[in-house]
């Protein structure tokens, strides 16, 4: 086998081997954290930053994923707005307003709203600290 085929060989490994990395761990990726999840029994709406959670270019979303459909049919920007009964989350842009409502108390419900109307209910798995109405 002579040097340069050695080299070659070394060389098309080593690119292969970076192609594969590349792939495998991109360095891009950014974690979502979960500020909020209603699992209703229609939709799953999870309430989220991207990135550093603490960070201040972290903006709040709101992903809707469909149980029927198995498919989020929303993923964009979102509102917070705090009232003296808990929190309201409703998305900034799409078709139709979606807001969820997830109350200070344990016991209750969340509810999901479309335009105005109820849409469907379900279980907090995960909430804000209680809001105090601000």
């Amino acid at each position: 086998m002579s040097r340069w085929y050695s080299k070659a060989v070394a060389c098309g490994a080593l690119a292969l081997g970076g192609i594969a990395f590349s792939a495998v761990a991109p360095g891009l990726v950014k974690a979502d954290f979960t500020i909020a999840y209603c699992n209703g029994e229609k939709v799953a709406t999870n309430i989220y930053r991207s990135g550093d959670p603490e960070a201040p270019s972290s903006a709040l979303n709101m992903r809707l994923y469909a149980r029927a459909d198995r498919a989020v049919f929303l993923d964009t920007a979102a509102n917070r707005e705090p009232n003296p009964e808990g929190y309201n989350y409703s998305n900034i842009r799409g078709e139709n307003q979606w807001t969820l409502f997830i109350a200070n108390s344990p016991e209750s419900p969340c509810t999901l709203l479309r335009n105005g109307e109820v849409y469907d209910q379900g279980t907090v798995t995960m909430r804000e600290p209680p809001s105090t109405g601000l």
